[in-house]
């Protein structure tokens, strides 16, 4: 496996200091002591979709230092079934959240991944971003979400009536945002062969850098304590 870039490591911390941040208030609100008013304000729905872009274009990244994106996506796919089973338990069911995009979205790549390398590296990001933006502003404000008759399709965009998933991210418009994500890797790649772009081998302090090297460990266990502590809070409020 190629050498870690820290500052990679560094924005994922970031991204999962929001994360937690945007739970904290998710389970604020689940216990009433935040409104749906200002849970769901438009700058916390935007604040939301960084977060959440944050990480798919970092795994989009690390798809080009991986060794196996096909075992990442395993493992991920794994977790984010888990999720599922939990959520449906207490009643709030995810059936594909961000990890399970996360998970499909590696798989895919592990696949086709030759394939995407192809595309001239100088198109590569105009056609990513092109399809995004068109696939984006389709789903979610042209059509709020396009109802067909087969609930399964819904990984890709495509739900039935009733459908209903507590955090939502399909492969469209989410999958053309990861190959944005893995097309800037491999420009971070050919751009660390050139020593004197010192940047991209800067060291980070292990502190900042440990949480966003352990993100999927820390994804699966922080809302379970956040929930925790949150419920004793109030219970004993």
């Amino acid at each position: 496996m190629r050498k870690r870039v820290e500052l990679l490591d560094l924005w994922r911390t970031a991204a999962i200091v929001c994360m937690v941040v945007y739970h904290l208030l998710y389970d604020l609100y689940s216990f009433r002591v935040i409104s749906p008013e200002a849970m769901f304000s438009p700058g916390l729905n935007i604040f939301e979709r960084c977060i959440a872009g944050s990480f798919i274009l970092l795994a989009g990244v690390s798809s080009r230092f991986s060794r196996s994106n096909i075992k990442r996506g395993l493992i991920t796919l794994g977790c984010a079934m888990a999720v599922t089973l939990v959520s449906v338990l207490v009643g709030d069911p995810i059936l594909f959240g961000v990890l399970h995009f996360l998970g499909c979205a590696m798989l895919l790549y592990g696949l086709l991944g030759k394939f995407f390398e192809k595309i001239p590296k100088y198109a590569a990001p105009i056609l990513y971003l092109a399809l995004f933006s068109a696939a984006y502003w389709v789903i979610y404000y042209k059509t709020q979400y396009t109802l067909v008759g087969v609930k399964f399709l819904f990984p890709l965009g495509l739900t039935a009536a009733g459908f209903y998933s507590a955090d939502y991210f399909p492969l469209i418009p989410w999958f053309f945002l990861f190959l944005l994500g893995s097309w800037l890797g491999g420009i971070l790649i050919e751009l660390r062969k050139n020593r004197e772009v010192r940047l991209l081998n800067v060291s980070v302090p292990p502190a900042l850098t440990w949480p966003g090297r352990h993100s999927l460990l820390i994804y699966m266990l922080h809302q379970p304590v956040l929930y925790g502590a949150v419920w004793l809070i109030v219970s004993r409020g």
